[in-house]
């Protein structure tokens, strides 16, 4: 009988660790990502101020750790709490590029590439979802607007303009490519 209630009082003790461990782990899952300046958003702000294009040196793979050494990109954070934001890249005729948007916190939510270009540029207005009804009802039933848009669920992010160098001999061109983006409020 003795035996019998050490073993139970040994499985409350264990039970209640396991619990306590179990609590302390969620607890640290979720507040890590609260009290990191390491994601995505904070490295892009820290690289230029909002709204400015900043290149990104394949060799130190910022936001990639798998940053392919022939592709030419270039940032550019935003808040979309000031108004919509137009983000425009000019294609190559004989190469990829592309813009992708991301919110603060994590995930992409928009992609286009020079399959989606017209003119030679690719544009995309990024918006919030309030900003986006308001330019749908601004919009002419018989003749509308055209414009890409793309809304984010949160108010901050950043976009990743991309260029790929078919050859080496072409990775200034596309570095150029990239730099000749534009990242400003719209109209």
């Amino acid at each position: 009988m003795q035996l019998m209630g050490k073993v139970a009082e040994l499985a409350r003790v264990i039970a209640c660790v396991a619990l306590m461990a179990a609590c302390v782990h969620i607890v640290a899952v979720l507040i890590v990502p609260a009290l990191s300046r390491a994601d995505a958003y904070s490295l892009v702000t820290r690289l230029a101020p909002e709204l400015r294009l900043a290149a990104l040196d394949p060799g130190q793979a910022i936001l990639d750790g798998m940053e392919d050494p022939d592709v030419a990109a270039t940032v550019c954070a935003f808040d979309l709490a000031k108004g919509p934001v137009k983000l425009s890249l000019p294609v190559s005729p004989d190469g990829f590029s592309s813009i992708a948007l991301h919110q603060e916190g994590g995930g992409a939510f928009f992609a286009l590439s020079n399959s989606a270009a017209e003119n030679g540029r690719i544009e995309v207005v990024a918006l919030t979802p309030g900003q986006a009804l308001e330019r749908a009802a601004e919009d002419d039933e018989d003749n509308p607007s055209g414009e890409v848009r793309a809304v984010s669920s949160r108010t901050r992010g950043f976009a990743v303009f991309r260029a790929l160098a078919l050859l080496p001999s072409q990775r200034r061109a596309a570095a150029a490519l990239v730099a000749g983006g534009s990242c400003q409020h719209a109209e």
